[in-house]
């Protein structure tokens, strides 16, 4: 069973990327790409250093983490931070733990408590615009740990990770995803998936399958799972199937990696619905596999159909052609207009991730 984040949603932290930036994404998606694949990738270390958590009573295992990322989210609530910052503090963390200093850790829970409390203070020191004191941590611990203790972690903390503290977030790529998105889709709209892809970067962030995952591929399977939970009266699948090749044409991804990432997120997902959510979506399934099943036999009644066809009917289709192409061009220009007007409606479209979607976006 996949044991996932218990989150709730809350309203979009900052806006979509301003005009005068989009003009430099592609560049800004190159240096973060760099970034992940050179400074700031990590492991499996629960399983790389399987042999010194036999030897512990109580080792870190995947538990702690989720615990640590609950308790990193319920600081920054209260404390009113963004939080991306909690994926900046675990990305530290993360790398920390793939370190060498880092393996003591691992046989110590009282140590990578710790130290996970010291990666959140980091990434809110320098991601924040107010500065969090030792002295509050050392309140938030309960007296377990001293000020003098979080002091020498931060300096440990930043010698492992080598100073190396402001790489890319899964976030921060579906920022940059989403710029890419035409005009004529309603920013509403966009503003809506983005907070859909934002809710499963957070979910992700709490698991440690994605630990060794790159945040490039985790961002694209949220924006995609995203994209799914959205009307095609939105979005049209012409307009998304452009997204993914523009995202693709600058990142060279791996799709297959990244479809697998969509299936773990919307795992997460499902795990947390409730009685009443697992019921709904199993009847949505269940409705897409008898509508699959009539598209079949309709499919194969056309094909008949067109066999039995006279050689005058195709003609007469050819002839009209033309009429018919200038009208699709007229009723194009319509639907590009009526896309920038539209709104997330509360309809489900029958899809993995379409339990997620709000009857209305906030604004």
């Amino acid at each position: 069973m996949v044991k996932a984040l218990k989150l709730d949603t809350t309203s979009i932290e900052y806006a979509i990327l301003p005009d005068h930036v989009k003009d430099d994404v592609p560049d800004r998606i190159a240096i973060m790409l760099i970034q992940e694949e050179n400074e700031y990738g990590c492991f499996d270390y629960l399983a790389a250093n399987e042999a010194i958590r036999k030897k512990a009573a109580k080792p870190v295992d995947e538990d702690c983490r989720v615990k640590m990322c609950e308790w990193c989210y319920q600081v920054v609530d209260f404390c009113k931070f963004r939080r991306e910052t909690v994926g900046i503090g675990m990305s530290y963390l993360d790398r920390y733990m793939c370190s060498k200093k880092g393996k003591k850790a691992l046989g110590d829970r009282k140590e990578y408590q710790l130290v996970a409390m010291t990666c959140l203070y980091i990434a809110i020191k320098l991601h924040e615009p107010l500065e969090m004191e030792t002295s509050l941590l050392a309140d938030l611990s309960r007296g377990c740990y001293t000020e003098m203790e979080f002091a020498n972690m931060e300096q440990c903390i930043l010698e492992a990770i080598e100073w190396r503290v402001s790489g890319p977030t899964p976030l921060a790529f579906v920022l940059h995803y989403i710029s890419f998105l035409p005009d004529i889709v309603s920013p509403s709209v966009v503003e809506a998936i983005f907070d859909y892809a934002r809710y499963q970067t957070e979910l992700a962030i709490g698991d440690h399958y994605f630990v060794k995952s790159k945040p490039s591929e985790v961002g694209m399977a949220a924006l995609l799972n995203a994209l799914e939970g959205m009307d095609t009266s939105l979005v049209p699948e012409r307009i998304q199937t452009r997204l993914v090749r523009t995202i693709v044409m600058y990142t060279n991804m791996d799709l297959d990696e990244v479809e697998t990432i969509q299936i773990r997120l919307s795992t997460i997902l499902i795990s947390l619905l409730d009685d009443a959510g697992t019921k709904k979506y199993k009847t949505l399934l269940e409705e897409d596999s008898e509508e699959e099943i009539d598209l079949t036999e309709e499919e194969d009644e056309i094909e008949s159909e067109e066999m039995d066809s006279s050689d005058d009917e195709t003609s007469q289709t050819s002839h009209d052609f033309e009429e018919v192409e200038s009208d699709d061009d007229e009723d194009e220009d319509e639907e590009e207009e009526e896309l920038k007007t539209r709104r997330p409606s509360a309809r489900n479209r029958k899809s993995p991730t379409s339990v997620m979607r709000k009857p209305k976006p906030r604004k």
